[in-house]
């Protein structure tokens, strides 16, 4: 075949070439230039455009002052070959000092001169123009991450009438007249709100209040203090990520139409020794309560409507010692509880009790750190009363090993026992193994077959590693599957399980109890 016939691309019509270059960083789109004649200038007509300045170090020795000369003259040559064409989005990151802000402002509004409805922004030490806050067509701002950039609210007017996606992240919102309140009571149809560790004083007393909002994610690093006021007025929310210091007081939480909740909240560092030292008085004393060392409470009556919840370790220490009671939630359905051997599950029992509706519970790790209050749930101390795992809806159980435990002393597989024991209503057991090992995954799922008492006998057991698939009945038959899953497969970290081989298939019948030739 000659050139042309294979060169099938340059036969397309210049607008959809263009509209393919739009999807590669500006510069790469810029190298097609010299192709051919017709090529040349195709991609002056690209409409989204990306510049990243970190593209001009490419490794031949030069100074700062010249990377950022080169890059600005590259942006003034496209913008200028552009002319007043329209610009779907605009991206541009700049990492280097010696770029002139002044010729940043004037590219930023050039984009929006000329109608930009996406607009991606991560500079250094930069205020923000307020040209910006009063755009008619952008759909999507992205602010961050970057040390330094500041948005200076000291206008009067804040009005984004199209804006449906903000994400601010690393940005210093300074309070002008309220400044961050009044940035989003001027998003009049904002649906997406991303904050990723803003300035610290805008955290203390903050209230989101924007009745169209659908998704939220707030996350912030730990910190040395407590937010003192954060309230939630986002009735239409759906899906939510929450992960911070608690707050002193939540005097609004409202989220009547919650569905999915990702809650990471946790205590500051003087706080987890304060519990460590209320604990150690309840041991010690005898005391029948531990001492509260915050209050959540408020916050979790809030999300309580929830229907998929996923709570952190951290999470889990929240609710033992900053919640009191424990809300019940009605409407879950699915449970998902991180774990790790430094935090208790004091607070499991109640929070079992109280989901009457719960079908599908993942526990990710079985590792925690043993206490007195915690043998309701857990093989760890024979339990003065009846389980509440006797009483539990849970229908599937999905759990989640990891071959870094460090703690080989069987414990992980006696509580998996003691759930199998305890759980009445369970129809299925997941247990996703993250070890490429393949004796262990059947050596496993040998153990697992052996449990001589199971409360519900009609249970299916599922073992799960990168290479195998094992599932059995109790007490019947075990089924291999091999296979060789991708990681994303083989690991599901949201819901199901992967997709299962079905050929080759091998079943064996239930091996003599001192026969382990089979395993080889």
């Amino acid at each position: 075949m000659d050139f042309v016939s294979r060169d099938r691309i340059s036969s397309l019509p210049n607008p959809v070439v263009s509209h393919i270059l739009s999807f590669l960083p500006t510069k790469e789109a810029a190298s097609t230039s010299v192709l051919s004649k017709k090529w040349r200038y195709l991609f002056a007509y690209v409409t989204n455009l990306d510049f990243d300045d970190s593209d001009y170090q490419d490794g031949k020795p030069k100074s700062d002052a010249e990377l950022s000369r080169s890059f600005m003259e590259f942006v003034d040559r496209v913008l200028a070959l552009q002319g007043n064409g329209s610009v779907n989005k605009f991206s541009l990151e700049c990492s280097n000092y010696d770029v002139d802000l002044a010729r940043v402002t004037g590219w930023i509004l050039n984009v929006l001169g000329r109608g930009v409805s996406e607009l991606d922004l991560s500079i250094l030490e930069y205020p923000l123009p307020s040209e910006i806050f009063v755009s008619k067509t952008l759909v999507r701002l992205k602010l961050g991450p970057a040390n330094d950039l500041t948005l200076t609210l000291d206008r009067k007017d804040v009005f984004l009438p199209k804006l449906k996606t903000l994400y601010i992240d690393c940005v210093d919102v300074q309070e002008r007249g309220f400044g961050f309140v009044k940035l989003l009571s001027g998003c009049p149809v904002l649906e997406e709100l991303v904050l990723m560790n803003i300035g610290w004083e805008n955290w203390k007393f903050c209230s989101v209040s924007v009745k169209t909002l659908k998704r939220l994610t707030f996350f912030c690093e730990e910190t040395y203090e407590n937010p003192k006021n954060v309230s939630f007025d986002t009735p239409n929310l759906v899906y939510l990520e929450y992960s911070d210091a608690i707050a002193s007081k939540y005097p609004k939480v409202n989220f009547n139409s919650l569905v999915e909740a990702h809650i990471g909240l946790r205590l500051t560092e003087d706080q987890s020794g304060d519990a460590d030292f209320s604990e150690e008085d309840y041991f010690s004393e005898g005391d029948e309560e531990k001492q509260m060392v915050g209050n959540a409470t408020d916050f979790l009556k809030g999300i309580s409507t929830v229907q998929i919840l996923y709570l952190s370790a951290q999470a889990i220490e929240v609710l033992t010692f900053c919640c009191e009671p424990i809300p019940v939630f009605n409407n879950l359905i699915q449970l998902t509880i991180e774990n790790n051997s430094e935090i208790r599950w004091d607070s499991l029992p109640g929070l079992l009790k109280n989901c009457p509706n719960l079908e599908t519970l993942v526990l990710k790790r079985l590792l925690h750190k043993y206490n007195k209050a915690c043998g309701n749930v857990c093989c760890c101390k024979r339990p003065k009363q009846p389980s509440c795992l006797s009483s539990s809806p849970v229908k599937v159980l999905k759990i989640f090993l990891f071959d870094d435990n460090d703690e080989e002393d069987g414990s992980e597989m006696r509580q998996i026992k003691y759930f199998l024991e305890k759980m009445p209503r369970l129809e299925e057991l997941v247990v996703y193994y993250n070890t490429a090992y393949d004796p262990a995954v059947l050596e496993l799922s040998k153990k697992l077959q052996k449990i001589p008492k199971i409360a519900s006998p009609k249970c299916k057991i599922q073992v799960i590693s990168e290479n195998l698939s094992l599932s059995s009945t109790v007490p019947s038959f075990l089924t291999t599957r091999w296979s060789s899953l991708p990681p994303e497969e083989a690991y599901p970290w949201v819901d199901s399980p992967p997709p299962q081989i079905r050929d080759p298939m091998l079943e064996y019948g239930s091996p003599p109890e001192d026969d382990d030739s089979w395993l080889y």
